[in-house]
């Protein structure tokens, strides 16, 4: 990210994100804004004071600005700050730094800078550019104070459209991460490979505001030796939180939701897991216990699948809605497929014998499209 916002510098290697001088799983941070997006009120009270920003926004660019309309605009993006330590990874780091350098941009001497700088410029709108070239400008002019209120006014543009876009970047973010998490059990497995059509579906492919530079990282205050990361400078919120999910989904990392205490944690292996290893919400005997060891104490013990011949129903018809949405088969086509899978469901849960010997490989995409495309002949 440009310096002046530092929040989203972090570095990724080996399936960790480090930032804020701390190693997570990648994916972390994806799956706590799944957490704390609905506490409080948070989202919907982030997303109300922006009015003024988007005033001071449209004033700067036209060139001019109101005193103040620019005031209010740092209220709103400390009335904001006041909000982030509520989510992470802003309350793991220097806010108080974020809100120094808001009280130092947001003042009065700031704004006589931009207007005196704006009155300048315009005395050079008429000149012949032959004048300019050559380095004459008119009385008045400051050519090294211009240059420095350029910069000042870069900082200021990058800083209000942050602020601008993390209340829709948030919210966008929440919805579509848990889109996903409801759509796992779509995936025959839960790997990159069967992940990452779905990811796709949801988030499609736009570009991130990102920028990327390689630097020497060492994995832990203890480590005596450096080794090669990525380290990436954020421009938004969503570029972070969507780079820190794909990172975690490239290194078979993705989202759970814990069906004990509903909370959402990273599962880092292929098993379908219900239950996460977080205190639950309820004591055991009057002592604290993992959601994991309530559910087993509870006779609730989680299998690494559910049901397989719903499991594989679920995936297969998840699969096929994928392929229609992107086109590569027909709405009639998938109509007609699911039909068919579902046929096979049912006589799967009827006859053992079927479902022991025949049901995975009429469940298979090559048999059930051939069987398909026998039905539409």
């Amino acid at each position: 990210m440009v310096e002046k916002i530092s929040y989203f510098t972090a570095s990724y290697r080996d399936g960790r994100v480090y930032l804020g001088g701390k190693g997570k799983e990648a994916g972390y941070y994806a799956a706590q804004l799944m957490n704390e997006y609905d506490k409080d009120e948070f989202a919907a009270r982030l997303a109300v004071f922006r009015m003024e920003n988007w005033n001071a926004v449209g004033q700067l660019r036209k060139g001019y600005i109101n005193a103040s309309t620019y005031m209010k605009a740092g209220d709103e993006i400390r009335y904001i700050l006041s909000l982030l330590p509520k989510l992470r990874p802003f309350s793991e780091l220097d806010i108080q730094g974020e809100c120094s350098r808001i009280e130092e941009l947001f003042t009065e001497e700031k704004v006589e800078q931009l207007c005196e700088y704006f009155r300048q410029r315009a005395l050079t709108a008429n000149m012949d550019f032959g004048y300019i070239f050559a380095g004459h400008f008119p009385k008045g002019y400051d050519e090294d104070f211009c240059e420095e209120t350029e910069k000042l006014l870069q900082n200021i543009l990058a800083t209000l459209d942050f602020y601008d876009r993390l209340g829709n970047d948030v919210a966008d973010a929440a919805k579509k991460l848990r889109q996903f998490e409801k759509r796992t059990y779509e995936a025959e497995h839960l790997d990159e490979e069967h992940l990452l059509p779905i990811a796709i579906d949801i988030f499609g492919s736009a570009p991130f505001d990102v920028t990327t530079e390689y630097v020497p990282l060492k994995k832990s205050s203890r480590s005596k030796t450096a080794t090669v990361a990525r380290r990436l400078h954020f421009k938004s919120y969503y570029s972070f939180i969507l780079t820190d999910f794909f990172e975690g989904l490239q290194n078979g990392h993705y989202p759970r939701q814990c069906r004990m205490c509903g909370k959402y944690f990273v599962m880092t292996s292929a098993r379908r897991t219900k239950y996460c290893d977080g205190w639950a919400n309820e004591l055991w005997r009057g002592k604290k216990i993992t959601c994991r060891n309530l559910a087993a104490q509870q006779k609730h013990r989680e299998r690494s699948a559910d049901d397989p011949i719903v499991v594989r129903y679920n995936s297969r018809c998840g699969s096929i809605r994928v392929e229609e949405g992107r086109g590569t088969i027909t709405k009639e086509f998938a109509a007609v497929a699911k039909a068919l899978a579902k046929e096979h469901k049912q006589l799967a849960a009827r006859d053992p014998a079927y479902a022991a010997k025949q049901y995975v490989t009429d469940m298979e995409r090559e048999k059930l499209y051939a069987d398909t495309d026998n039905r539409l002949k």
